[in-house]
């Protein structure tokens, strides 16, 4: 063996010698010392290991509350429900670590900013027992507070007939989404909010916000539509020579007819028919600013909605508005409307008065209908002898502008079912507000409006617009930092409804009647394929802008519908379909948590 190594077993031996002799001499006080110090010591490491555990569980507990916070969404009593199934979920889960902790109780209080979240656990304890410690209560807080950004959205919400049943459940639904974004407060400096409720048009209101963009003088292109270039009647005494041919005497019964869509007066192809002179028109029944003009014409180039409202002593422009053209997408974009290209402005709606409810009775046909009589037809200007004006038929009197002249309009805008130039015209918007009761308020009014049809695509366009700074709505912050959101709800399909007057073959729509509207071809499905077309359009443009768009669809949209709104939402996972009133409340509470953003301050 080395020398090294038996050295170092040498002193090995001598050292392990010593120490046991010493063992040996103390082994009496060494007892006694063990003794007295084995329980204490014992408690100690009971404490410890308790303790260690308490630790843990600790620690695990926090990530529960955490969990809870984060999910403490919507109104306080949500906020409850979803924080204490949070942190339920998390305890289960975790069974193991928490080393056999009970969850107790889950407080959620409501701060200003978000939600603090109180969770205790009991820990049952191992060797603490012995010095009569069961259990020991551990507790933890956590608070979330809601994303920094202020955000501004537009509830783009579809009124239609068809919510009869299902108005309730919108109105709790998008007051849910409102109370999860406005959180604890009645007026924010972060949220803002609009509704932009729609039916077959738009109600922009009728106050000073939108009369600087409105076609007042009549010059829009469409302004009149349906009824511009239609006039009737002749001057009694006057002698028309028509096409340099004999003098024709209106003493004779003759009555001219005007209908030519370049507003010139009588040509080859208009018929001239038989009237009495008793019956014949007069100056007096022309309103200004139209007169008679040469060769016994009515001169009437062009009407202007907003002087047949004037014409009516009852009933003013609620503040419905028909689409503008679709030349350069101006009818679903925001491009600021001019004065000085009247084309530009925005149009009243004005639902042109139908046939008299007697005539259709008189006709004997029982498919004939009036969709919206409201002021007496003028048949004083029918001939009594020509048969065409004797016939069932007098679908002529839509174009009648005569007779809206101090006339005592019946109306009725009360809803859900509406008679006169305002027909089915809905609530009107209400622009972007940080107040909360003005929000919940304007959405506890909410109501259906029968007829007209289903204008998602206008929808869409004016939610866009009460969303971005540019006029007539100028609420909408120019930050680039602000968050803007659109929720687009319909339970329908663009759609304008029907009707058994073959002379208009459907209602009043943002595009006028089908049968001579702006709309090709003039079809029902040629009017859905171009609304939804429009639709896209206005989806695509809505998003350029920097607008998270939302879509909700409920119930009867069909599967085009539920797949073209699938396309317009921002991400699939913003793009909901429901077929329940139950599922359209859970969609809105669902997409109100989302704009939440809460996140954890401590």
């Amino acid at each position: 063996m080395p020398f090294g190594m038996k050295t170092a077993v040498s002193i090995a031996s001598r050292t392990h010698g010593t120490i046991r002799r010493f063992v040996a001499d103390r082994a009496g006080g060494i007892a006694i010392m063990t003794g007295l110090l084995v329980v204490p010591l014992f408690l100690v490491a009971g404490l410890a290991v308790d303790y260690t555990r308490a630790i843990s569980v600790r620690q695990h507990l926090q990530a529960a509350a955490d969990a809870a916070a984060l999910a403490a969404k919507g109104s306080p009593d949500d906020a409850s429900a979803a924080a204490l199934s949070a942190a339920n979920a998390y305890a289960t889960a975790n069974t193991s670590k928490l080393n056999g902790a009970v969850l107790g109780e889950v407080i959620v209080a409501p701060t200003s900013g978000g939600f603090e979240v109180s969770l205790t656990a009991t820990l049952p304890t191992t060797l603490a027992r012995a010095v009569g410690i069961d259990d020991w209560d551990v507790s933890t807080t956590s608070e979330s507070v809601r994303a920094s950004d202020n955000i501004e959205i537009a509830l783009v919400l579809d009124n239609t007939g068809s919510m009869v049943n299902d108005m309730d459940d919108l109105r709790l639904g998008a007051t849910d989404l409102v109370d999860a974004v406005f959180g604890g407060k009645t007026i924010s400096d972060k949220v803002k909010i609009a509704i932009v409720p729609y039916v077959g048009a738009v109600n922009v209101g009728n106050g000073p916000h939108i009369t600087p963009y409105m076609d007042l003088t009549g010059q829009n292109n469409w302004n009149g539509h349906g009824l511009s270039y239609r006039s009737f009647g002749y001057e009694p005494g006057c002698v028309f020579t028509p096409w340099g041919g004999p003098a024709i005497d209106p003493g004779f019964g003759q009555h001219g007819s005007l209908e030519t869509d370049a507003g010139s007066f009588a040509s080859l192809l208009q018929s001239i028919i038989g009237i009495a002179p008793a019956s014949a028109a007069t100056a007096a029944d022309v309103p200004s600013p139209h007169v008679f003009g040469p060769d016994c014409w009515i001169n009437n180039p062009k009407i202007n909605f907003f002087d047949l409202f004037q014409q009516m002593s009852n009933t003013t422009w609620k503040g419905c508005v028909m689409a503008r053209e679709d030349w350069n997408d101006r009818d679903v974009s925001d491009e600021i409307p001019n004065p000085a290209d009247p084309n530009s402005l925005f149009v009243p709606w004005f639902w042109p008065d139908t046939i008299d409810p007697d005539a259709v009775a008189n006709s004997g046909d029982p498919s004939t209908e009036s969709r919206n009589d409201y002021v007496r037809d003028r048949l004083d200007l029918r001939d009594a002898v020509a048969p065409k004006f004797n016939d069932a038929w007098v679908g002529w009197t839509h174009w009648d502008v005569l007779k809206y002249n101090n006339a005592v309009a019946t109306i009725d805008e009360s809803g859900p079912d509406t008679t006169g130039p305002n027909k089915s015209c809905p609530d009107p918007v209400l622009p972007l507000t940080n107040v909360k009761s003005a929000v919940t308020d304007k959405i506890s009014q909410l109501t259906h409006w029968n007829d007209s049809g289903t204008n998602i695509a206008e929808g869409i366009s004016w939610g866009m617009r009460v969303l971005t700074p540019a006029p007539p709505f100028t609420e909408g912050s120019a930050d680039q930092k602000t968050k803007k959101v659109m929720v687009v709800m319909t339970d329908g399909i663009n759609n304008v409804d029907p009707t058994n007057d073959t002379s208009i073959l459907s209602d009043w729509s943002a595009w006028g009647y089908l049968a001579n509207g702006r709309v090709t071809p003039p079809t029902y499905d040629g009017f859905r394929a171009y609304v939804n077309q429009r639709m896209v359009r206005a989806c695509e443009i809505a998003k350029s802008k920097n607008i998270e768009i939302y879509t909700v669809t409920f119930g009867a949209a069909d599967a085009t519908t539920r797949q073209l709104l699938q396309d317009c939402a921002s991400r699939p996972p913003y793009a909901y379909s429901a077929s329940s009133a139950q599922d359209m409340v859970a969609a809105f509470r669902s997409i109100g948590q989302s704009l939440t953003e809460l996140r954890l301050s401590k």
